[in-house]
């Protein structure tokens, strides 16, 4: 496995702060329109308020988030939501264990 785009995606605290918020959603992320984040994943709003940075900027993490494949994305009404991608955060861990 590739590492280079996950670390990069990881050398962030802010970014490392979402994910790991976004392992029980339900409890750091306030619902928007009764959307249950924990079933259908958090939007960008959520996220800037969460991490207090404009949506601008959660915007971009998310993206990288998204390219490295830790999350995936799923529209729900008028917002692009998120969700952990477990399969590819715990292979990436594993690739971490076996490298270093």
């Amino acid at each position: 496995m590739n590492l280079d785009l996950p670390l990069r995606a990881l050398d962030n605290a802010h970014r490392r702060a979402v994910l790991t918020a976004m392992r029980d959603p339900s409890k750091n992320f306030v619902p928007i329109d009764g959307v249950d984040p924990l079933e259908h994943g958090v939007c960008v709003a959520q996220i800037s308020e969460f991490l207090g940075v404009n949506q601008s900027t959660a915007s971009t993490y998310m993206r990288l988030l998204f390219d490295a494949d830790l999350v995936s994305t799923e529209r729900v009404g008028r917002y692009t939501r998120y969700k952990r991608n477990e399969q590819t955060i715990a292979a990436v861990a594993a690739a971490i264990a076996n490298q270093l």
